[in-house]
Parts: structure tokens; sequence; C-alpha cells
């Protein structure tokens, strides 16, 4: 029905409604005249006879009334329904569980497969790749946070403990959708999709997060969150799209155990995560805290001091570092980290960087996107550690961060207070050696 059929049959209601008066008008007579003349009740008929005399006053002023309000797309006749911030978090409030359907799309990097996620609480949840050929199942209630990874069609897997890691909150997606304030959710109109009526709000807390979500009519609940990362010093850009909600699924308790299934071939690895003092330490020490080759600085004729500490990563990664601090002739602080963390398989932007140079046996040096951030977070951490070592007064905006790529694949970092000419540079590269056992 066209928007001009609507308005005439709303007016042609309103012409009814206004004419109907009439009859209240001759019934009201009618009562008066056969009323006996009394006393009592020439005030009601006083009264009577002012409505009276003003109904055509009324009759036009009731009509403009409402045809103000047609005009203005408000119907009298019809209720007309809305959906406010406050009914969705009320509706959320209602569920502690929820399944939805994850995609990730990168800027660059390597594309995340799929995922339907079912989250039990906000400690546990479990997530599939869309074929069921990966399972991971995380449990982060205790001490130590357990993940559980399953190749299905291999049946192998891998369980990880990250000692110290808990307990901890799964950053759920629907729980920060419920912290958001009503007074700074936008409002984005409906959109029609599979024969529903969806209602958009936005909201964007901070430049590194945007929300879209879109909730059904009836329900208050949402059908689509998308969540929009833009490319920043933190990483490159991303949105996250999660649709196909389920509010209370029907997995029971043993689909969320970390108790590896009859039959399959599992690898356990263990992770440190609890708090660390820095602490001074050795090369032996380095060597033996990495899954990887360890590496130390050779005798260089710039080097006046160089202490060796273990810190938790600057970065929040949480993981154990071992960095050498190197304090030089010329009064540059050079640091170089080393970490578990630092895997080339996962470290994939590392090639796509500008290449410094390669050495003639075979080492790379990269640059950094957010050297001067990275180069600052590790000196400051080390300033902290060891004071009387570097003083982050000093800190200069010269400072700078590259990544070293030895030739057998080892990455470390090397975060400079000043600038440092290629020639040092690779004077410094091609001294580190391999720490091996005593």
């Amino acid at each position: 029905m066209t928007t001009e059929n609507n308005i005439e049959q709303k007016l042609k209601k309103l012409s009814e409604f206004v004419n109907s008066t009439g009859s209240v008008k001759d019934s009201v007579m009618n009562r008066i005249k056969n009323e006996k003349p009394v006393i009592a009740c020439k005030p009601r008929f006083e009264y009577l006879r002012r409505i009276t005399m003003h109904k055509t006053i009324i009759k036009f002023a009731a009509a403009a009334v409402a045809i103000a309000a047609v005009i203005a797309g408000i119907s009298i006749f019809e209720k007309t329904s809305s959906v406010g911030w406050a009914q969705v978090v009320e509706q959320l409030n209602c569920y502690t569980k929820y399944k939805c359907r994850q995609r990730v799309v990168r800027e660059e990097g390597p594309q995340l497969p799929t995922m339907n996620i079912y989250h039990l609480n906000l400690s546990q949840r479990r997530q599939e790749v869309a074929n069921g050929a990966i399972i991971q199942i995380f449990d982060m209630r205790g001490t130590d946070v357990i993940i559980l990874q399953l190749h299905t069609a291999q049946k192998i897997g891998t369980l990880t403990k990250l000692i110290g890691a808990g307990p901890k909150e799964d950053p759920d997606i629907i729980d920060m959708v419920k912290q958001f304030e009503q007074k700074a959710v936008e409002k984005l109109g409906t959109k029609k999709q599979d024969g529903k009526t969806l209602y958009g709000f936005r909201h964007q807390p901070n430049v590194y997060n945007d929300f879209t979500v879109w909730v059904d009519e009836k329900t208050k609940l949402p059908v689509e969150i998308e969540i929009k990362h833009p490319k920043s010093e933190f990483g490159a850009g991303q949105t996250i799209f999660n649709d196909e909600f389920e509010f209370d699924f029907n997995l029971g308790p043993s689909a969320f155990s970390t108790d590896a299934p009859e039959g399959y071939k599992i690898e356990t690895i263990v992770k440190d995560y609890r708090p660390v003092e820095p602490k001074e330490i050795t090369a032996e020490d380095i060597r033996q805290g990495l899954n990887h080759t360890a590496y130390t600085v050779g005798k260089l004729p710039p080097i006046v001091k160089l202490c060796m500490i273990e810190i938790l990563d600057p970065l929040g990664s949480r993981e154990k570092m071992y960095v050498t601090g190197i304090v030089c002739n010329d009064g540059n602080i050079i640091i170089l980290g080393q970490g578990n963390c630092y895997d080339l398989t996962k470290m994939v932007w590392i090639p796509k960087q500008q290449l410094v140079f390669e050495t003639p046996n075979g080492i790379k040096l990269y640059g950094h996107p957010n050297g001067q951030i990275y180069a600052q977070r590790f000196l400051e951490s080390f300033a902290k550690a060891k004071p009387d070592f570097f003083d982050i007064k000093n800190l200069s905006d010269e400072r700078f961060t590259m990544m070293i790529v030895m030739q057998n694949g080892t990455v470390m970092s090397l975060s400079a207070n000043k600038q440092m000419s290629d020639e040092k540079l690779r004077e410094f590269a091609e001294s580190l050696i391999e720490i091996k056992a005593n």
C-alpha cells in the first residue's frame, strides 16, 4: 500500500471521527428538552450550552491537531514500535551463554578461518572451524589457563597450560556490548533482513574500536555485531563480523571439557605466566629459558657496559623477555630483546617491512612499522629495572626498533635510543653469537 493511500485512509477516519460528534450534540439537546425545568439543573444546562456553542471550534481544533499528526508521520490510530538501547541491554541480561558465527577480515597478514563460537560463560568457550576440522576449548576459571586444540581428521592435538595466567574472563563480545553507555550509542534506523525488522546502533568507545549492532525488533537481541579495528600503531586493521546468534544453545558441559578425548595423540605445552620481578640473569639463563636458539653480543669496541635482565614483555604479551642492555662509548643505549613470543611463523609481517640490509652471512635487518613506540617501551622497562643503567629522562626522539632475523630463522628485536649508521648496525648483527650449553 502506498504512502498516499495510507494518508487518504487516515484522513477518512479522521473525518468520520469529527462528524460523529454531531450525534453527541443531538443526544444532549434531546435530553435537555425532555427534562423538567428545575433550578438545580440550570448550572448543568449552562455548562452544556457552553460546550455546544464551542462545538464547531472544538471540531476544527481536533481536526487540525490530527491532520498535523498525519503530516508529521505520526499515526493516532496505530501504535508505532521502536527499540531503545536500554531494552537491548535488559534482554541481554537474561542470558549467560550464546553461540555465534565469527568471521575476521584483515587488511593484511594471514586470514583466519570462519569460526562457530560457543560461550558457556565468561571463562569457558568452545570454538570450531566451520567445517569442524579444528576445535579449540578454553577454560580460564582456575589459576592456570588451559587451552585444548584438536585436529579431528588427524586425531592429534595440543594441550597448552598457561601457568599463573588465570583466573580471567574472556573479552566476550556480548559483555562488551552490554557495557555501552546509552547516551553514547548512536541510532542507525532500521533495515529489513530475512523478513525481520532490525534496529541499528553504533558505538565508538575509542579510536581503536567501532561497534555496529543490529537487533531484532521483536526479541531485542543482537542479530549482527560488527567491530572495526582501524589500522594503528598496535597492528594492521581488521573487521570482525558476528552473526547467526543463538541464545541458550543446547551443548552440554562435556563439550567444554579440556580432557583429551580417547584416541587422540596430545602434545602438552607449558608456559609460565606468573608475575616476575625484573632480575639480572646470565647468558645460560637465557639459553634455558628460550625454546629456540639463544644469542648474546660478542665483544665490540663500542661497548662500555652490558647487563642482562629478565622482565615481562613490555608490549603486553605477558611472556618473559630476556633483554640485554648495552651502553656504547658514544652514549647510545641498545636493547637486544629475545623471547618465545618471537616466532617468524607468527610474525609474518616482518618480511613485508623494509629490508635495511642483509649481511654476507645471511643475517637480515628489517625496519619496524612502530619502531619509536616499541623502543620507548623497552627502554622504559629497562630504566625501571636498572635506573642506574639508563635514565628515562634521556629518552631520545631518534629512538627506533629493528627486527633481526638470523640465518636459522630466530627472531630478535634491536631497540636503540639514538640512530645508528648502517655500518654500526651491521657490526652489531655480525657480533651476535649463539649461547651454547656450558
